[in-house]
């Protein structure tokens, strides 16, 4: 009988959690095979909710990286839904960026219902403290907050509307977000347009 020449193994078990383990360690090795793994499924998955090739491939190699640069850092239970839960991060920052807001905002919506985050926020709830937010704003950021969002004019018509500078405008539209933003927290306002 032959005997085979063995190679020493850094990767200390090829389950997903024993590739983070072996990852945390510096081991190139695990992290390629935990790539390979998932590349194709989180690359799918991204691009059947914005059927754009070159952002998707974005995405996942984002994700892989972040994986990479803070595998000192590491404290993943579940790696399948800490990798699919970056993935759903970085689509929602493309919708966040206008890029397909208008084109796929169907997809985006029946992406929320497919992850779950829809049956975990009640919109209603939110719509109606969204309103009430919009409502604390003083008359003239409300009423230009409102045509930009609501009537989706852009900066330039408001201004001539009213007859005030696009950076007037800006600025309180700006003013406007912010106070949103911080009233609802990051992750809710991910879901505002």
């Amino acid at each position: 009988m032959m005997m085979q020449k063995m190679l020493p193994a850094k990767i200390i078990d090829i389950t997903d959690e024993g590739l983070i383990k072996s990852i945390s360690n510096d081991d190139q090795g695990a992290y390629k095979a935990l790539f390979s793994r998932y590349w194709k499924k989180l690359y799918i998955y991204a691009y059947n909710i914005l059927r754009d090739k070159d952002v998707c491939e974005d995405i996942v190699q984002e994700v892989f990286y972040d994986l990479w640069t803070r595998r000192n850092n590491l404290n993943i239970e579940n790696t399948s839904a800490y990798l699919y839960g970056a993935v759903k991060l970085q689509i929602f920052k493309q919708f966040r960026k206008n890029k397909f807001r208008n084109v796929h905002s169907d997809q985006f919506y029946e992406f929320l219902s497919e992850s779950g985050i829809a049956e975990s926020i009640e919109y209603n709830e939110l719509h109606n403290k969204v309103e009430r937010l919009i409502n604390e704003l003083p008359e003239q950021r409300k009423l230009i907050f409102l045509m930009s969002r609501n009537d989706e004019r852009s900066n330039k018509e408001i201004a001539l509307e009213l007859n005030l500078s696009v950076q007037t405008v800006k600025n309180q539209i700006s003013a406007a977000l912010k106070f949103i933003r911080k009233s609802l927290g990051l992750i809710l306002f991910f879901l505002l347009k």
